[in-house]
């Protein structure tokens, strides 16, 4: 079966200069707050980005989950808000009318064990080429 094997990393200007740990881009990520939904943008072990598609005030700290499309459910991760970008950052997506980045504060031990178990899974994201669909 022919299938390519990569991985993609965050390379805008913006991150590069704003971010110390490697940045994943997945696609099947989605965090859960008591506010909704949204698209995790990408993912570190320091943090994360999302997207939501409708504008929500989000408080300095609160928790999170994060659940991703193979089984995964990492539950009532501390974060804290760094920055915040209404009408979406066109480096990401252009698509949400909020883009939040956050870093994890306070995460116990099984927490950042589950954390890294899910980052250490991402490092081989399988996309399988349009021409072989």
């Amino acid at each position: 079966m022919n299938q390519l094997f990569m991985q993609e990393t965050c390379e805008s200007t913006y991150f590069r200069e704003r971010r110390k740990m490697d940045r994943y881009r997945e696609v099947h990520l989605l965090v859960i707050t008591n506010r909704g939904t949204g698209k995790i943008l990408d993912i570190s072990r320091g943090g994360l980005s999302f997207g939501c598609l409708y504008h929500h005030d989000f408080p300095s700290v609160w928790s999170l989950d994060v659940i991703d499309a193979r089984g995964f459910h990492l539950k009532h991760l501390g974060v804290r808000k760094i920055w915040e970008e209404q009408n979406g950052h066109a480096d990401l997506s252009g698509s949400f009318e909020l883009e939040i980045g956050v870093e994890f504060i306070n995460l116990s031990p099984r927490q950042e064990n589950e954390l890294e178990l899910l980052l250490n899974t991402m490092n081989c994201v399988e996309i399988q080429h349009p021409c072989f669909l």
